[in-house]
């Protein structure tokens, strides 16, 4: 007998369910942060210029803290990581809610940044453990939990937003929910004996071969393309429905509804895709399709193509992330969590300099122009990959499953 919730071929199941929570929980918790950011300007009493600096403290604290993460995988396996990331996520809702000025408020952006990056590395990690137990892919269809519990989080922030709730005591809920279901859920994650062997794992990065980090760094430049256009549309598409085809703000927001619901479907289904035909295939077909169809909807000129378009590079981007951390996983081997944290921390980079560089290039040329970057960035990715993994003799998708067994 072993200890833990189960054992045997029945786990690595319920481990996925279990990861799902935490997938889940983990987008809940941003979407109902995003819905509350004006009602924490307000609270701050920030104009538009400053709080976007104090913005930035989310993306400062997850990418230090991914640097962590990934040697706390390494040392102690991606059960344990997960469950205290998500744990200090939860808690870490609350303290934007407490803040009473600009500098508290950025300070606290980077703490909940920090525990964002800590669960972003280690539930990757786990993810690339329950697939290889499995023998298939699983990373798509959760990170397409992920980006439904972003979608109903936001709801959810959006219901308290129309009810009054001040953000405390709305946090402080959402924390108190979430919080509680992801730690019973997380008990059925597998076993840090899964992913990690403590003296190989010590090093993580710096006892990979060269052979290998290069690879790895290329996919986190696939990410980088893939995250900017994430960041991108976010930021600019509803302006350029707006202000470039001249929609009304209602008919805007379709823009990046289309492109949020387009890509959690596209990372429900990916997995089934993935298995078929192997991920180095479907991510240079998904990228090209992409990058081809969004260039096709901006040089339409007409505001349904567009929206056609948004859906399209949703779509297609749905697979990329998950496609290159099961990739990473196998590259890297024990290396798992150092190596998510190398392909992570470039990909961040994307979504965090892809608006303002897109910024740029519209001041300069128009946004209609600015946003085809975002395709030619689709297309570059096609090209990454392949140079990524044109010498890599790792199979297509995740090595078969393990014969099942006592894993606690």
């Amino acid at each position: 007998m072993t200890g833990g919730p189960a054992s045997g071929a029945r786990r690595p199941r319920q481990a996925r369910f279990a990861l799902g929570v935490v997938f889940f929980v983990n987008g809940a918790l941003f979407g109902n942060w995003v819905l509350r950011i004006p009602a924490v300007k307000d609270r701050v009493g920030a104009d538009t210029g400053p709080l976007g600096l104090a913005l930035l403290g989310l993306a400062v604290g997850a990418l230090l803290s991914k640097q962590v993460a990934g040697q706390l995988v390494a040392r102690h396996g991606s059960r344990p990581v997960t469950r205290l990331g998500i744990t200090l996520s939860c808690l870490a809702l609350l303290l934007p809610a407490l803040a009473g000025n600009l500098v508290a408020l950025g300070l606290a952006l980077v703490g909940f940044g920090a525990a964002m990056g800590i669960v972003d590395v280690a539930m990757n990690a786990h993810g690339v453990a329950v697939q290889n137990r499995m023998g298939r892919p699983v990373l798509s269809s959760l990170h397409g939990v992920y980006s439904v519990g972003g979608l109903l989080g936001a709801l959810t922030g959006g219901g308290a937003e129309a009810r009054g709730l001040s953000p405390l005591v709305h946090f402080a809920l959402v924390a108190a929910v979430l919080g509680g279901v992801a730690l019973v859920a997380s008990a059925w994650l597998l076993p840090a004996s899964s992913d990690v062997a403590p003296r190989r794992a010590e090093g993580g990065w710096a006892r990979l071969p060269a052979e290998r980090r290069l690879p790895l760094v290329l996919l986190g430049f696939v990410g980088l393309c893939g995250m900017a256009g994430e960041g991108a549309v976010g930021d600019w598409g509803a302006i350029y429905l707006r202000d470039g085809l001249g929609t009304s703000a209602q008919f805007a927001a379709l823009g990046y509804s289309a492109y949020s619901v387009a890509m959690a479907a596209g990372r429900l289904l990916g997995d089934r895709c993935l298995a078929r035909w192997g991920d180095v295939r479907v991510v240079t077909w998904a990228v090209t399709f992409a990058g081809c169809a969004f260039a096709a909807g901006l040089l339409a000129g007409h505001p349904a193509a567009a929206v056609c378009g948004f859906a399209a590079l949703g779509s297609g981007l749905s697979i990329v992330m998950p496609a290159i951390f099961s990739m990473a996983g196998r590259m890297a081997g024990r290396a798992t969590g150092p190596a998510i944290t190398v392909v992570s921390s470039i990909a961040g980079t994307g979504f965090l300099a892809g608006p303002p560089l897109i910024g740029f290039l519209a001041q300069a040329t128009g946004v209609p122009v600015a946003l085809g970057a975002v395709s030619v960035l689709a297309l570059g990715a096609a090209v990454l990959l392949r140079v990524a993994t044109s010498g890599q003799r790792a199979p297509a998708g995740p090595p078969p499953a393990r014969a099942a067994g006592p894993l606690a």
